[in-house]
């Protein structure tokens, strides 16, 4: 990690604040891990004290950090995963590859990820971790986020012991990191017994935990759990045998009172409208992944109509075992390409309200718009730089459609990207 001095000034072609207007010749002053001043160089400069380290980026853009709210750091080699392939083809793969990953590779595989999603800009991360390793990684770069420990039990009679691993992981990573908070991941309605699932929120309940589910994501989910049919049935029949029939994964989620607890929902593909009704009543964040839904076949969220409801929705990029890379701009530029083959489904919206999906909207998801998201003064100085050329004449417009790997990355007021033996 490079260290630079305690104040620095940022002066770029624009500044891109998210909640407020672009601002051309545009600065930021920034001391120790805060944003003091944002605002016109020339007045921003006026406030800067002598000494301060200038960093003049001709034909850039700054904005706030990305926000990745959904990933999976820990499969981050699982890259090699056939890309794009049925849903429940993939999933018997990754089984498999996750049942014979050791803690000591997911935490190699952790830190890469962390390093791949800086050179795209991303500074805070919500995070499904299997083992516990990425929550090391992301402590070591100093970034901000929410580490959702994965949940799975297959079995009443494992619960006990399942939850008793879970509350000493939480013990234990509550106390060695000052910037990432922890939550629960119970994994997917097929994956946690009613009676798993019930405690589990309990205890979500009463540590005021956030927590993360992976919902209504394909076909094949929606059809075990509402009419429990479908080649799952199978496999996974056995964990919903005291659950109702007949609800669909987000309306079972609510009979078990989760939604009421408001959970970070990922996916929801395969919702219909008294789905999406109860997302909206329910004051629920949902995570759109465009491409991992693209990758496994699972069908295009109907977003046009979540927003029409008014669901809150924001961005992610799923992980690396079903997408090509941790970019949240290709994430963006997937989201245009589908806005042009299902209109019906998808809205064209405009590039700002990307942008802010995977910026503030991201950081209100878990939790954290009071610190990240936007520039502000006395927000954490998580900032991204990317060159989109000195001629722009729109840098929102630039940035979503030419923007690649960044000039600069910041997590607290220091250069993380590139790291010193990059320069």
């Amino acid at each position: 990690m490079r260290e630079t001095s305690l104040t620095k000034l940022f002066r770029v072609q624009w500044v891109l604040p998210v909640n407020s207007p672009p601002i051309k010749d545009g600065a930021i002053l920034v001391a120790g891990d805060r944003i003091v001043a944002a605002g016109k160089a020339k007045e921003v400069l006026k406030q800067a004290p002598s000494g301060v380290e200038k960093l003049e980026l001709e034909g850039c853009v700054l904005i706030p950090g990305f926000i990745n709210p959904h990933t999976h750091l820990e499969n981050t080699h699982f890259a090699i995963v056939k890309k794009p392939q049925p849903f429940n083809l993939w999933l018997a793969q990754m089984v498999k590859l996750v049942r014979s990953q050791s803690y000591e590779d997911a935490l190699v595989a952790a830190a890469d990820g962390v390093a791949q999603s800086l050179k795209f800009g991303v500074t805070c991360i919500g995070e499904f971790s299997r083992l516990g390793a990425s929550f090391v990684a992301l402590s070591e770069f100093g970034m901000i986020g929410v580490v959702f420990k994965e949940f799975i039990c297959l079995d009443d009679s494992e619960v006990d012991g399942r939850l008793v691993e879970i509350e000493n992981w939480l013990i234990s990573a509550q106390s060695r990191s000052s910037s990432l908070n922890v939550g629960i991941g119970p994994h997917a309605p097929y994956t946690v017994t009613p009676n798993a699932f019930k405690r589990i929120l309990k205890l979500a309940a009463n540590r005021k935990l956030q927590f993360c589910i992976h919902a209504s994501e394909s076909p094949s989910e929606r059809k075990l759990v509402e009419q429990r049919k479908g080649i799952w049935r199978f496999w996974l029949g056995r964990v919903l045998k005291s659950a109702p029939i007949g609800l669909s994964p987000i309306r079972y989620l609510d009979w078990l009172g989760a939604l009421r607890l408001t959970p970070l929902l990922v996916h929801c593909v395969q919702v219909d409208n008294c789905d999406i009704s109860l997302l909206a009543e329910r004051k629920v964040w949902v995570v759109h992944c465009p491409r991992s839904n693209a990758n496994l076949k699972v069908g295009v969220m109907p977003l046009a109509k979540m927003l029409s409801e008014g669901v809150k929705v924001c961005l992610a990029t799923d992980g690396l075992a079903s997408v090509d890379s941790l970019s949240p701009l290709d994430e963006i530029r997937f989201a245009f390409k589908l806005s042009n083959e299902h209109p019906k489904l998808y809205p064209s919206l405009p590039p700002k309200q990307w942008l802010k999906m995977a910026t503030l909207y991201a950081a209100a998801a878990l939790g954290l718009e009071r610190k990240i998201g936007s520039i502000e003064p006395g927000k954490r100085a998580d900032l991204a730089v990317f060159n989109v050329g000195s001629s722009v004449k729109d840098p929102i417009e630039a940035l979503v459609f030419e923007g690649r790997e960044t000039q600069l990355t910041v997590v607290a007021g220091k250069i993380v990207y590139p790291t010193q033996e990059g320069l």
